[in-house]
C-alpha cells in the first residue's frame, strides 16, 4: 500500500502525483502488488498524527490487509522522531514493512534502522527550522500592524497592476504594494460597511447574503457566492474595521477529547472574535471612515457575537449527530441538506438526553442560504427513520420461493468445470523456477546463455500473471461495489436499529445506503417522498 502526504498547495512542493510516480517505480521493482488507491493526507502537516490516517493505515495492518507500506521519502510519514517512531514500531510489531521510495533503508537491520531515525531526526530539524522562521516573519508583521497573512481580504484589493494572489503560486508585488497595505474596494468595500452595520443592529445576516446573490455579488477571493458561515468569518476578523488579529501563546492550542475520550493537543481553527487575545490598529483604512465610529461597531458586533451559540468545530466531532447525518440529499440542485432545530418554545420533550426526532427538519443547504432552489423539499428525521425501518425491514424479508429455489438447486446436476492454475498460483511456480535456475548456474549445470533465455521466458510469464491478478482484484472489487446485499445485511440493521445510538445508526445505515434523496410535497406517502437509493448504486 502507498501512503502520500503533502502538507500546502504551493508551486514548488512534490506533488501527490509525483510521489505515486515513484512509489510505483518501486513497487515494479520489487514485484509487490497493491492491495488498493494510495492513502492520502492532502493538506496535513508532518508535526501531528491525530487529523491524519496514520491511525487508520494501522488498524488496516491490525486487520491484515496489507503487508508493504510505500513511501515517497521518510518524512511524509511525519516531522515529529518521537510519534514517527512509535508508530513505526507498531507496524514493524504487526510485521508490517515499511519502504521509502527515494530513501530505501532496510528497516530490519540495525544500519537501516539507525539510518531511517537520522532522516527523521533531519525532517523534525527541518521542521522546528521552519516554524522559527514563521514565528519572526509573524512578529515582525504584528510590529507593522499588518495581518499574519498575506491573501487577498473581502472589501479591499492589492494594487491596481499586480496580479491577484492566486492559491499556490508566489504573490507577484511591485513596489507600491510590496509593504503589503491593502486598499478598500470601490464595490465591496461600502458592501462590507453595510453588513458590519446590520449585524451590529442585530440584523439577520442570512436575509443580506440572500441579498447579494440575487445582486450577483461574487466574493473576489474564493470566486464562489458569500455565505453566511463566510461572511461571519470575514466579519469576525474585524479586517474591514481596520483591526489586525493575533493569538496570544496560550490560545494556539487546545485540549481536544478523541475517540477514546483522552484530551489531545490539537491546533486552534475557531475563527471567533474571543478565540482572538489581540485586536490590534492595522496600517490599512477602514471601511467605515471614523475610526471611533469604527471601535463602537466592533463593541456592538462582539457583544452580539458573544451571546450567539457556539458550535463544536467540524474537526472536533467523532461521532454523527443524527442517524441520517451525511446522506440527506436534494434531487433538484444535488447538494447535501442540512438539520434544524424547531424553536424552542414549540419543541418536544427530549429523547433520551437528545432533540426529539419530530423536532429536526431537514432543508436543502443551497435553498436554506440562497433561496435559490424553489422546488427542494423538507425532510422531517422523525419520519425518514421511520420510512428507513420500512425499507430495511422490506429487504430483510426473505422471498416467498426460497425454499423451491433450495430444492431446485439441490436438484441440479453439478456440471464439471476444468480447472485453471491462479495467478497466484502461477507466480510461486515463477519463483520456484527462478530459485531452481540461480541454483543450475552457481555449480554449472547450465550454460549462461540458456539461463538468459530461460530467464527471459520467466519474466514475460511473470508479467503476464501479474496482469491477470491485477484484472481478478479489479473484477472482484467492481463485482464486490455492483453486488446486491443479501437479506441477512439489511435483517442485521434492523435488529441493532431499537439500541443502537445515532452515531451508531449512522454507521449502520451507511453500510447498506448511500443516500435518501427528499422531495416535495406536505402529505405525500413517505415512501414516494424520501427515495432511499442503495449502498450499491453507482
Amino acid at each position: 500500500m502507498i501512503y502520500i502526504r503533502v502538507s500546502v498547495a504551493r508551486e514548488e512542493m512534490i506533488s501527490p502525483e509525483l510521489q505515486e510516480h515513484q512509489c510505483r517505480g518501486l513497487v515494479d521493482r520489487e514485484g509487490l502488488m497493491l492491495v488498493r488507491a494510495p492513502l492520502m493526507d492532502l493538506g496535513k502537516s508532518g508535526r501531528g498524527f491525530s487529523d491524519r490516517q496514520i491511525a487508520e493505515i494501522i488498524a488496516m495492518a491490525e486487520r491484515g490487509e496489507f503487508e508493504v507500506l510505500v513511501l515517497w521519502v521518510w518524512s511524509r510519514f511525519g516531522r515529529n522522531t518521537l510519534e514517527s517512531l512509535k508508530n513505526l514500531d507498531r507496524l514493524t510489531e504487526l510485521g508490517i514493512e515499511v519502504r521509502a521510495a527515494k530513501e530505501d533503508f532496510d528497516g530490519r537491520t540495525v544500519i537501516g534502522r539507525f539510518a531511517i531515525r537520522q532522516m527523521l531526526n533531519i525532517a523534525e530539524l527541518f521542521s522546528d527550522q521552519l516554524s522559527e522562521t514563521w514565528k519572526e516573519t509573524i512578529a515582525s508583521r504584528r510590529r507593522r500592524g499588518l495581518p499574519h497573512a498575506n491573501q487577498g481580504r473581502f472589501g479591499y484589493y492589492r494594487c491596481d497592476t499586480c496580479p491577484p494572489k492566486r492559491r499556490g503560486v508566489a504573490l507577484e508585488t511591485c513596489r507600491d504594494c510590496r509593504v503589503g497595505v491593502l486598499k478598500v474596494d470601490p464595490v465591496f468595500g461600502p458592501l462590507l460597511a453595510d453588513a458590519y452595520e446590520r449585524a451590529a443592529n442585530g440584523g439577520n445576516l442570512g436575509y443580506l447574503v440572500r441579498e447579494w446573490h440575487a445582486a450577483g455579488v461574487v466574493d473576489p477571493v474564493t470566486g464562489l457566492p458569500v455565505s453566511a458561515g463566510r461572511l461571519y468569518d470575514v466579519l469576525d476578523s474585524g479586517f474591514g474595521l481596520g483591526f489586525v488579529r493575533y493569538r496570544l501563546p496560550e490560545q494556539l492550542h487546545k485540549l481536544v477529547p478523541d475517540r477514546a475520550g483522552v484530551p489531545r493537543k490539537k491546533r486552534n481553527r475557531s475563527r471567533r472574535p474571543e478565540e482572538f487575545g489581540l485586536y490590534l490598529p492595522g496600517q490599512h483604512e477602514p471601511v467605515i471612515g471614523d475610526r471611533a465610529r469604527c471601535e463602537d461597531v466592533w463593541d456592538r458586533y462582539t457583544a452580539r457575537r458573544g451571546k450567539a451559540p457556539k458550535r463544536a468545530a467540524i474537526e472536533d466531532r467523532h461521532e454523527a449527530r443524527y442517524s441520517v447525518s451525511g446522506l440527506m440529499g436534494c434531487p433538484h440542485c444535488g447538494v447535501s441538506m442540512q438539520p434544524l432545530l424547531r424553536a424552542k418554545k414549540n419543541r418536544r420533550p427530549p429523547v433520551g438526553g437528545r432533540p426529539h426526532p419530530g423536532d429536526v427538519t431537514w432543508r436543502c443547504r443551497t435553498h436554506a442560504e440562497f433561496g435559490t432552489c424553489p422546488e427542494s423539499g423538507y425532510g422531517n428525521l422523525e419520519h425518514v427513520e421511520e420510512r428507513i425501518v420500512s425499507w430495511l425491514e422490506q429487504r430483510a424479508t426473505p422471498p416467498a420461493d426460497l425454499e423451491q429455489r433450495i430444492t431446485r438447486a439441490r436438484q441440479s446436476v453439478p456440471v464439471a468445470v476444468p480447472v485453471r492454475a491462479s495467478p497466484a498460483s502461477v507466480l510461486a511456480e515463477l519463483d520456484r523456477q527462478e530459485d531452481n535456475l540461480a541454483n543450475a548456474v552457481s555449480v554449472g549445470a547450465i550454460s549462461i546463455e540458456a539461463a538468459r533465455r530461460k530467464q527471459e521466458k520467466i519474466t514475460a510469464g511473470r508479467l503476464e500473471a501479474q496482469e491477470k491478478l491485477a484484472e481478478e482484484h479489479r473484477t472482484a472489487a467492481v463485482h464486490k461495489a455492483g453486488q446486491k446485499m443479501s437479506a441477512a445485511s439489511f435483517l442485521g440493521v434492523r435488529a441493532e436499529w431499537e439500541l443502537a445510538s445515532p452515531s451508531q445508526r449512522n454507521r449502520l445505515l451507511r453500510t447498506v445506503v448511500k443516500q435518501v434523496l427528499v422531495r416535495r410535497g406536505r402529505g405525500t406517502p413517505l415512501s414516494e417522498k424520501y427515495e432511499i437509493a442503495p449502498a450499491w448504486v453507482a
